[in-house]
């Protein structure tokens, strides 16, 4: 039996109530994101697909252990594209499909055939070695800026492997890397990761951005505004620019930076459990990677982790503390996000604000929220309230008086979400 959830049959009063193959989840995100589909049919797969990707309403699943990518809908998976060993899996500004066929966990060895380009007309696929990259182990791969089949600017990807200190810049032009112009950086991770680069570093470009974005997770190490900005310096080279701000960020490895309306925004994994909660915010900078409480304003929406009916959470990070996200827009308002969770499921939500720029409008409240010495008050009668932890953690359903330490709450009552002080 597929375990797909249709938005037509679970959309309660802007909320959802989803019933996944796990029992009593319960699923809840802020009023401008809405749930289309859910498929928990992917979970077994955790260990043997690390990292998967989103788009055109399908997930690209690298499986290592059958040595194919699987395509995958809400009905189930589709179709197998012959593939490798590896895990990483990524794909270019132009569609094409990049996956590393060396075998996982081996070092990248310049002397075998580590990388595959499966164009994105359907033509035939194409291998190549890639030279000039530090033997060490690397399990994903971010998005990669340009197009590799391009005959003229061709694309990049970046990599960085783990214990070694270069950031290495690749180009393929016309399928096939640019050694000449094969260059490494000297880098430096500001934050306490297995060496400079975590196995599961995730270093993405974009055409048309002058800037290489790094997130480098730790699991509780880099829950802040941990994904760096580098750009190039008078010299030519790159180096750290900023952090992007990050509000609820996660430990957990995943992020796309997308426009819409002429605003750029960042999805990435949020939540205190590091599994499988995201947030959608503007893109924004800051010198530091504290967590301040001003981080708060370029937040736009966030899904909250499933949650189980006692309040618990109903995953807990995997092995690797994979959440992997994308986006694409389809109007000056609207984008579908995708995001695979592995050891829990593939699901695309649509993510709507209002003219390119704000938070979608909600109704009218129906109650009256109250912070209070050890305690939050929800006046009035609303048909549903939800007491969530600022990392995203659910304290309490459906009740009108919240015992609780002092700190910052989010509370939703029926469409409609208020922070709220506790002293």
């Amino acid at each position: 039996m597929k375990k797909q959830l249709l938005t037509a049959a679970l959309m309660l009063t802007g909320m959802f109530a989803l019933t996944p193959s796990i029992a009593d989840a319960k699923s809840t995100m802020d009023s401008n994101l809405t749930l289309l589909w859910m498929n928990t049919d992917v979970a077994p797969l955790t260990l043997d697909v690390r990292q998967g990707f989103g788009r055109d309403g399908k997930f690209y699943l690298q499986n290592k252990a059958t040595k194919t990518i699987e395509v995958w809908n809400e009905t189930g998976k589709i179709q197998e594209i012959p593939s490798g060993a590896g895990t990483n899996i990524t794909f270019d500004d132009a569609g094409n499909i990049l996956v590393r066929i060396g075998t996982f966990p081996d070092p990248f060895n310049k002397d075998i055939t580590e990388l595959r380009i499966i164009p994105a007309d359907g033509s035939a696929a194409i291998d190549i070695a890639l030279s000039g990259i530090t033997g060490g182990r690397l399990d994903f791969w971010g998005h990669v800026q340009g197009n590799v089949l391009d005959k003229e600017t061709g694309g990049i990807i970046y990599m960085g492997t783990t214990y070694y200190p270069q950031l290495v810049e690749i180009p393929i032009i016309d399928g096939k890397q640019d050694v000449a112009n094969t260059y490494t950086y000297t880098y430096a991770s500001p934050f306490e990761v297995a060496g400079n680069f975590a196995t599961t570093t995730i270093i993405s470009a974009w055409e048309g951005k002058e800037n290489v974005s790094i997130l480098s997770p730790l699991f509780n190490k880099t829950n802040c505004n941990s994904i760096q900005k580098l750009s190039l310096d008078e010299d030519g080279n790159w180096s750290h620019d900023s952090y992007y701000i990050t509000p609820r960020h996660s430990g957990c490895a995943g992020f796309y930076i997308f426009k819409l309306g002429g605003q750029d925004y960042i999805v990435y994994p949020s939540g205190s459990n590091n599994a499988d909660g995201f947030t959608v915010s503007k893109l924004a900078t800051k010198a530091i990677p504290d967590v301040e409480e001003s981080d708060e304003s370029v937040r736009i929406a966030t899904k909250y982790s499933e949650q189980k009916d006692d309040g618990n959470p109903m995953y807990i990070g995997n092995a690797f503390y994979g959440n992997h996200l994308s986006a694409e827009a389809i109007s000056e308002t609207q984008a579908h996000i995708y995001q695979y969770f592995p050891s829990g499921y593939i699901a695309k939500y649509l993510f709507t604000v209002e003219g390119g720029t704000g938070v979608a409008k909600v109704e009218a409240p129906k109650a009256t929220i109250i912070g209070g010495k050890g305690e939050i008050t929800i006046e009035g009668e609303p048909t549903s309230i939800e007491v969530y932890t600022i990392g995203g953690t659910l304290i309490s359903r459906n009740e009108h008086n919240v015992k609780c330490i002092p700190g910052t709450y989010i509370v939703k009552t029926d469409n409609n979400v208020t922070k709220v002080m506790v002293k």
